[in-house]
C-alpha cells in the first residue's frame, strides 16, 4: 500500500513528529511511505517539497491581503500534483495546509478526478471553519452555518483589508465534500465532536490520538532541577510561556507567582526575550528558551511536581499527554480537548479562568502529591499503539474505493 502524507513540516515541531512517526510505522509493516511539505530538517526518501521561498511569500500576502489562504501557489500546486501522479498512491493524508504552500481547491478537484481515497488528520479546526484554526477562545459558532463578520479577522490569520470567511468555507465545505471516499480523524474526541456540528459532518469520522515516544516520556532521574539551581525540596509547577504569558492569563499567573512567592518555585519553558525579561520579574520564576530536544523536554518533566496548562484553546495538547507519561499530575482549564486525556488519577481539570480552583490544586498536591502509574497511562498515549490505528483505516478506505 502506498500512502502519501501532507504536511506544512515533516521531522519537527508536533505535526511534522507525528508524520514522520505515521510514516516509520507504515515502513515497518511493509507499506510504502510518500511525503509532501513546505519544510524539514532532513529530507525523507520518496518526498516532494512544495514551492520556494518566492512563492510562500506571495501566497502569505495574497492571504494577508484577501484573507484567502490556500488560495494562491498554483503552479507550485500543478508541480506537486504532477509528481503524484507518477507514485499514484492509495490514499492520500492530508495534515496540516494553512501555512501558505498549497492551493486547497486544486488538490480537492485532483482527489475527486482521480478517486483517490483521502484522510484528513484534524489537528485544529481549520478545515470546517471559513479561517481560523480555534474559536473556542472567542466562543464563535458561526462556523455550524455560515462564517462572515470574523471576530478574529484581525487577528487569527490576520487578513488587511477584507472578510472572506463566508466565501472561503463555501468553497472550502463544497471542494472537500467532492471527495467521494473522505474520512476525517479527530486527533482526539473533542474535535471529532465538534466537526460533526459541522458542513462536513456528512464524512466518514473517526478518532486517533497523537502518540508519544514512550521510550523518551518516561519516569527517569533528572538534573533539570541542579542545573536551574532549584532545591530537591522545593515545589517545581512546569508552565509553558506562550499560554502563560498571555492576555487573558495575565491575571491568575501573577496571583499564582504572588500566593506561593515563598513555597514554590516556577519553571516557564519556551519564552521568547520579551517573555524572558517580564517572567525575570518574579523571584520564584525561571524563564527558559524553547526546549527543541524532547529529550530534554522530558527531564524537565520528569523534575517538576506538577505541569500547568492555561490553554483556554487547544484541540489535544501533546504537552499534557507528554506530561502524564512521565510520571507528572496536569492541571487544565475545562477547554477543547485538554480535559479528556487527564483522569481522576493523573490531574485536575478546573473552570476555565478559575485562579482560586488553580491555587487549591496547587496547595493539594504540596500536601499531597498525586502519584499514579505511568505505565499504566502509557498504553492510551503510546505512538506505536496509536498510529497503528490509521494502518487500520487506511485499509479500510482503500478497500471501499
Amino acid at each position: 500500500m502506498r500512502v502519501l502524507q501532507i504536511n506544512a513540516v515533516y521531522g519537527f515541531k508536533s505535526t511534522g513528529v507525528i508524520v514522520k512517526d505515521i510514516g516509520e510505522t507504515l515502513l515497518n509493516n511493509g507499506h510504502q511511505a510518500y511525503f509532501a511539505y513546505q519544510s524539514t530538517n532532513e529530507k525523507p526518501q520518496n518526498s516532494f517539497l512544495i514551492g520556494n521561498k518566492l512563492d510562500w511569500k506571495f501566497h502569505a500576502f495574497y492571504a494577508r491581503l484577501f484573507g484567502k489562504q490556500a488560495y494562491a501557489s498554483k503552479r507550485a500546486t500543478k508541480k506537486f500534483l504532477k509528481w503524484v501522479g507518477t507514485i499514484k498512491p492509495d490514499v492520500v493524508h492530508l495534515h496540516n495546509l494553512h501555512s501558505n504552500y498549497i492551493n486547497l481547491n486544486m488538490l480537492c478537484d485532483y482527489l475527486q478526478k482521480n478517486n483517490i481515497p483521502t484522510v484528513i488528520t484534524l489537528h485544529d479546526c481549520w478545515f470546517f471553519t471559513g479561517k481560523c484554526t480555534h474559536y473556542a477562545n472567542v466562543k464563535c459558532q458561526k462556523w455550524q452555518e455560515n462564517c462572515g463578520i470574523c471576530p478574529q479577522n484581525k487577528c487569527e490569520q490576520k487578513s488587511l483589508f477584507f472578510d472572506t470567511t463566508s466565501k472561503v468555507l463555501k468553497d472550502k465545505t463544497e471542494h472537500l465534500l467532492k471527495i467521494k471516499n473522505l474520512t476525517l480523524v479527530g486527533c482526539g474526541q473533542w474535535v471529532a465532536e465538534e466537526v460533526k456540528k459541522s458542513k462536513l459532518k456528512s464524512a466518514n469520522i473517526e478518532v486517533v490520538y497523537n502518540g508519544v515516544d514512550t521510550e523518551i516520556f518516561t519516569p527517569h532521574q533528572s538534573n533539570i532541577r541542579e542545573e536551574f539551581g532549584i532545591q530537591a525540596e522545593d515545589f517545581l509547577v512546569l508552565g509553558m510561556a506562550d499560554k502563560w504569558y498571555s492576555h487573558q492569563n495575565r491575571q491568575e499567573v501573577e496571583k499564582l507567582f504572588e500566593k506561593f512567592r515563598e513555597k514554590v518555585k516556577f519553571i516557564i519553558i519556551g519564552c521568547k526575550e520579551k517573555q524572558k525579561e517580564y517572567f525575570s520579574k518574579f523571584e520564584n520564576v525561571r524563564a527558559v528558551g524553547y526546549i527543541s530536544d524532547r529529550k530534554t523536554l522530558s527531564d524537565v518533566y520528569c523534575a517538576s511536581d506538577v505541569f500547568v496548562n492555561l490553554t483556554r484553546a487547544d484541540t489535544l495538547p501533546t504537552v499534557n499527554m507528554e506530561s502524564i507519561c512521565c510520571g507528572t499530575p496536569v492541571i487544565t482549564f475545562d477547554c477543547c480537548g485538554s480535559p479528556e486525556l487527564i483522569d481522576e488519577e493523573s490531574g485536575f481539570v478546573i473552570k476555565e479562568g478559575d485562579v482560586d480552583g488553580l491555587i487549591d490544586c496547587v496547595s493539594k498536591l504540596i500536601n499531597s502529591p498525586l502519584q499514579f502509574d505511568a505505565n499504566k497511562q502509557q498504553q492510551k498515549f503510546d505512538k506505536k499503539n496509536c498510529y497503528k490505528k490509521y494502518l487500520d483505516i487506511y485499509k479500510k478506505v482503500r478497500e471501499k474505493k
